[in-house]
């Protein structure tokens, strides 16, 4: 229309309708209206919806809309009374949402029954079931009521608990398989040092602690054992074990000097075990050992190099006392041509070796196999006992005008009375 022109009217001097155009497209033809949107069928088909809600009609990019998880849609002004599920991230109808407590988010229904669990105990919705798979239980509920057995791995209601220093049980693993003479494997108590009167006057003293390794019975068995033989830990303590087949436990001497060790009652405590059913000897090679441990600060770190070093160079005659042959729990070092103070004498980062000096205040011989025999558990203690005392008097001048350095060890067992086990057991082995 030219400026200033009158417009054009229509029948009965009325003004001709304004000509209607696509709200999107602006095309003129095959419009159809939707209250005050007018649409060619192109553009109703991609851009137009109705709201599931209130049911107006409204264009998808002038309206800020959201889609539910079953397909409906909602506009702009019915979406506030929706919610967000934060897991689908979808909406839904608000009265249809949970609170996820652990993790503090809203779910809709869906996502919950699918992937939350609903606690037996507080009622409350968690994302993780810290109870089994008969009992449904939030991290709190577990935490305050509940526990794991430590014998079967089943959850115990605290009510039906059964716990002392070493764990918690249900009741039916601890009256069956529990003893409370026999601890779990990291138990420490406190030391109870132990030397015979006559050696009272004499510092330091070479103090012997072993660990004698034994098994092969029932759980029922064990237990009744471990009763029988228990003097309340005035002398040793028992602790579980898991490298000895079948059931067991590790005897633990407090740290006792020789000439005490030979007072106490070993013979009666070792034929109890064995005529009891339990093995140590014949449970093979790597089955059982009897470890023996001995003051650090007795010898110098020179002194227990030297001990190493002999052991190693006389590997073949050890082996024949020690029951066995090298094992994986007990090896035997070698210097590989490096100088013998980088490789005797001191810690390499592992316990498995024939003499270990990981620990602080001992030094733990490994070699030994495992033993109920008396004479020969005895034995074991000597020779252990008579390499200290040894190696104490001896200089590598010694053993250098000896040219035999096994050979002045067993003259050195023959002159202490002392080690009448041990002589008689290398005898027996013909290494004297």
């Amino acid at each position: 229309m030219v400026s200033g022109e009158t417009p054009p009217s229509g029948g009965n001097n009325q003004p001709m309708e304004a000509i209607m155009e696509c709200h999107i497209c602006q095309a003129t033809e095959e419009l159809t209206t939707y209250g005050e949107i007018h649409l060619c069928p192109d553009c109703r088909d991609e851009h137009l919806k109705q709201c599931s809600d209130c049911g107006e009609y409204f264009i998808d990019n002038e309206n800020d809309y959201v889609i539910d998880w079953e397909g409906d849609i909602y506009c702009e002004s019915c979406r506030e009374n929706l919610s967000f599920c934060e897991r689908c991230e979808e909406y839904s109808d608000c009265n249809d949402f949970v609170h996820i407590v652990d993790l503090d988010e809203y779910w809709c229904d869906s996502c919950a029954e699918s992937h939350a669990y609903h606690c037996d105990s507080c009622g409350d919705w968690t994302s993780e079931n810290h109870g089994d798979s008969d009992t449904t239980l939030c991290r709190g509920c577990f935490e305050s009521d509940y526990y794991t057995c430590d014998d079967c791995g089943e959850l115990v209601h605290s009510s039906d608990a059964m716990s002392d220093d070493d764990g918690t049980y249900c009741r039916s693993c601890y009256e069956s398989n529990h003893s409370n003479d026999i601890h779990n494997y990291g138990y420490e108590p406190c030391l109870n040092f132990q030397c015979a009167d006559d050696e009272n006057d004499e510092k330091p003293l070479p103090y012997l602690g072993f660990e004698l390794e034994a098994g092969g019975v029932s759980i029922s068995e064990r237990n009744d054992i471990a009763e029988t033989i228990s003097d309340g830990e005035e002398t040793f303590y028992l602790k579980e074990d898991g490298s000895i087949p079948d059931y067991g436990f590790e005897l633990v001497s407090h740290p006792i000097t020789l000439k005490r060790h030979k007072e106490l009652d070993w013979e009666i405590i070792l034929k109890e075990m064995s005529t009891s059913g339990m093995k140590s000897h014949d449970l093979g090679e790597s089955g059982c050992g009897l470890h023996v441990h001995v003051s650090r600060n007795y010898l110098t770190s020179y002194k227990w190099l030297l001990i190493d070093w002999f052991i190693s160079k006389y590997q073949d005659k050890f082996e024949i006392i020690a029951r066995r042959k090298e094992t994986h729990w007990a090896r035997f070092k070698k210097s590989n041509g490096l100088p013998v103070k980088d490789v005797y004498g001191k810690s390499n980062g592992t316990r498995y070796q024939a003499v270990n000096f990981e620990n602080r205040n001992t030094v733990e011989f490994r070699l030994f196999r495992g033993t109920l025999n008396f004479s020969t558990f005895m034995a074991t203690l000597e020779v252990v006992d008579a390499l200290v005392h040894w190696a104490r008097q001896l200089s590598i001048s010694d053993i250098l005008a000896s040219k035999d350095a096994f050979r002045n060890f067993t003259d050195y067992l023959r002159s202490n009375s002392l080690y009448e086990n041990a002589v008689n057991y290398l005898n027996d082995k013909e290494l004297i």
